[in-house]
């Protein structure tokens, strides 16, 4: 694919989003995506056969970013505490402003797509989560910034963080979710992978935010 039509496809892919944001995914069309996008029906279709198949680029899209994410921070040697604060402020923001994201249009397409090959899908979107979280957890103890941590409850943690933040993500759409409560369970996660049992604090970890900048 020639770098034209690469910037093309981030173009359709980046005015699509904006469209699930505002109506989720069951609602849009593709008649939608063309005069969001500006382009004729001919030059959508040029790329994407369907609203399955921008989604699903949107959906890998996001995950490839968080993933880059991760990467980029270790690569640069940035505190493991401060990456997976820096990662779930981030997720409180977005719990915040669901309007903003398409949160709502991922549930919906997850739901819409229930069969048993879209289950392996689902299975492997949720195992990824998993494994990233799990290799920042291990990079941050073989630095020894997390210390109180076993090797052995990585994955375990890690499984456990990617499910809480589901959690969240589910109550935020429908229920009004205070930011007091989001960073509760912020503040847990954090005391669960760095500190023993009453050793946390706020101070307690402001102190520790000295930390190298990507």
């Amino acid at each position: 694919m020639t770098s034209k039509a690469i910037e093309k496809k981030n173009y359709i892919l980046e005015n699509a989003a904006n469209v699930f944001m505002r109506k989720g995914y069951t609602s849009v069309t593709m008649k939608d995506i063309v005069e969001e996008c500006g382009i004729s029906r001919g030059g959508l279709y040029r790329y994407y056969g369907s609203t399955k198949e921008i989604f699903e680029d949107i959906l890998s899209l996001e995950k490839e970013n968080d993933y880059c994410y991760f990467i980029k921070c270790m690569e640069n040697e940035m505190n493991a505490i401060a990456i997976l604060n820096e990662f779930l402020q981030r997720q409180k923001n977005e719990l915040l402003n669901t309007e903003n994201t398409i949160r709502v249009a991922i549930y919906e397409f997850f739901l819409s797509q229930r069969n048993n090959p879209f289950e392996e899908v689902l299975e492997k979107y949720f195992n990824d989560a998993v494994t990233i979280v799990s290799k920042t957890l291990s990079y941050g103890i073989s630095r020894k910034e997390i210390a109180h941590l076993d090797v052995i409850d990585i994955e375990k943690t890690a499984r456990h963080i990617v499910i809480l933040l589901e959690g969240l993500n589910l109550l935020s759409m429908s229920i009004s979710i205070s930011p007091e409560l989001i960073q509760e369970q912020i503040d847990m996660i954090l005391k669960t992978i760095i500190y023993r049992t009453g050793e946390y604090n706020e101070t307690n970890y402001k102190s520790r935010k000295n930390y190298k900048k990507i």
